[in-house]
């Protein structure tokens, strides 16, 4: 899914389709990080801002990408204080977020020109075949 940095709130299934992780993860990882709490609206469906998006990405991280079992990543995010340079990254993963939402889109429209003068084409030359006879 295409992040969006104009928004103010995603879904829970919005959230695991940016952060590529399962919604009931999601919930258990809420109940393992308190720093991960997004807010619910008047249903008590969850509504996570930008914030809570940066704080998947980087559970995510911690636990899959560098291996870290729960109990130390809750430490490193409780203790982590928040450098410049993780700032710069999860800035960097939201800006290829967006970026792939809009290639893909790009991409759309430019199937749907393609197929647009295919059948343009295709008119043509059924149009010669019947003139030749």
């Amino acid at each position: 899914m295409a992040f969006d940095s104009n928004r103010n709130y995603y879904s829970i299934g919005e959230v695991s389709r940016i952060a590529g992780v399962p919604s009931y993860l999601l919930r258990y990882w809420e109940s393992f990080f308190n720093e991960l709490a997004p807010a619910r609206d008047t249903r008590g469906n969850r509504r996570y801002t930008n914030r809570d998006i940066a704080m998947v990405l980087n559970i995510k991280e911690l636990v899959h990408e560098q291996g870290y079992k729960l109990g130390k990543a809750s430490e490193l995010v409780k203790g982590a204080v928040r450098s410049t340079a993780e700032d710069r990254k999860t800035s960097e993963l939201l800006k290829l977020q967006k970026q792939i939402g809009q290639e893909k889109k790009r991409g759309t429209v430019i199937s749907e020109r393609r197929m647009q003068l295919l059948k343009e084409i295709k008119g043509e030359v059924e149009d010669i075949l019947q003139m030749l006879g």
